[in-house]
């Protein structure tokens, strides 16, 4: 099975990696597969919470936005290198993931999402009111990053690699993780935390441990956007954005990998269209996710089931 899984992970790379030769494929198109990219790694990332160890997240928009600013803030400051970006991110998101982590994973159900929830809510009105940062209008007007000195990210087809190079990492990530011990660890307390507590696990740690590790996922996504988009604003950090991650994540399906990578695709394709036409644009979602929920409870992935493929497995 996982030779089968490393073989397909390494087809859908190679189709993806040769989208930019594609004849004729507009610029806008390439930006809009990057976006899709990195909101289906950012909702892989997130499921490692909902759907492996059941912990549903409403803060994580606060680890993107964080990750974002850190870039867009060294960038203003004229720090152009592309490392130095991503290791800033890393340290921003990390600590806050600590204070977040140490203080929510006690807690279970309800009471987990509403303190992500207030965190989140809490660093959104920061950078909302804070002059310092841009307040509401942000960072904007960013220079192009550099892979190193002398080799500018300044192109569609380099912001593209660049998304596809973070998409893999994360996958790799998330596969190593979910195949391990720890990973079995975390379906055991998604299953029954007090029987993995009796068997002496220490779920409060491994609960922390891969609430840190999907932040810092996250984060690196956030840290990314700006080098495409040239601003970061607070309404990265709005819970909007959390709940549009999580809409991903059912979409493609609970409990899987490329499931959400899929739910974060469709959601952003069909977001980008549907409001080029209308702007009540979330009520077409909305719907959306209503029939998938009713009739799709396995997300996308179980179009297999319906194809004649095998049968759906939680470790697609």
């Amino acid at each position: 099975m996982s030779r089968v899984v490393t073989w397909r992970a390494l087809l859908a790379l190679a189709a993806l990696a040769a989208l930019p030769a594609v004849p004729g494929l507009p610029r806008y198109y390439l930006l809009l597969a990057f976006d899709s990219l990195l909101f289906g790694a950012i909702a892989m990332s997130l499921d490692l919470l909902i759907g492996y160890t059941g912990l549903v997240s409403f803060g994580h928009a606060a680890f993107y936005g964080l990750g974002a600013y850190a870039t867009a803030i060294l960038m203003e400051r004229g720090v152009l290198s592309l490392w130095a970006c991503l290791g800033s991110s890393v340290l921003v998101v990390g600590a806050y993931a600590l204070v977040v982590s140490y203080f929510a994973t006690p807690r279970r159900g309800i009471y987990f999402a509403l303190l992500t929830l207030i965190f989140a809510e809490v660093v959104y009105t920061f950078f909302r009111y804070t002059q310092t940062f841009g307040g509401s209008d942000g960072i904007q007007g960013l220079p192009d990053a550099e892979l190193w000195r002398g080799v500018p990210i300044d192109t569609p087809e380099r912001k593209y690699y660049l998304g596809l190079a973070y998409l893999a990492l994360a996958y790799a990530t998330c596969r190593v993780v979910v195949t391990s011990h720890f990973g079995r660890v975390l379906v055991a307390i998604r299953e029954n935390e007090d029987r993995a507590r009796f068997l002496g696990y220490s779920v409060h740690r491994y609960k922390m441990a891969v609430c840190l590790l999907s932040a810092l996922l996250t984060g690196l996504a956030g840290a990314i956007y700006p080098i495409r988009s040239a601003f970061a604003t607070p309404d990265l950090m709005v819970w909007t954005e959390s709940g549009e991650f999580i809409i991903s994540v059912m979409i493609g399906g609970l409990g899987t990998l490329v499931g959400p990578i899929l739910g974060g695709v469709f959601f952003t394709i069909l977001r980008d269209k549907v409001s080029s036409y209308v702007d009540w644009y979330f009520i077409v979602i909305g719907v959306v996710l209503i029939v998938i929920v009713l009739f799709m409870p396995k997300g996308l992935l179980g179009f297999r089931r319906l194809l004649g493929f095998k049968q759906w497995r939680a470790t697609a």
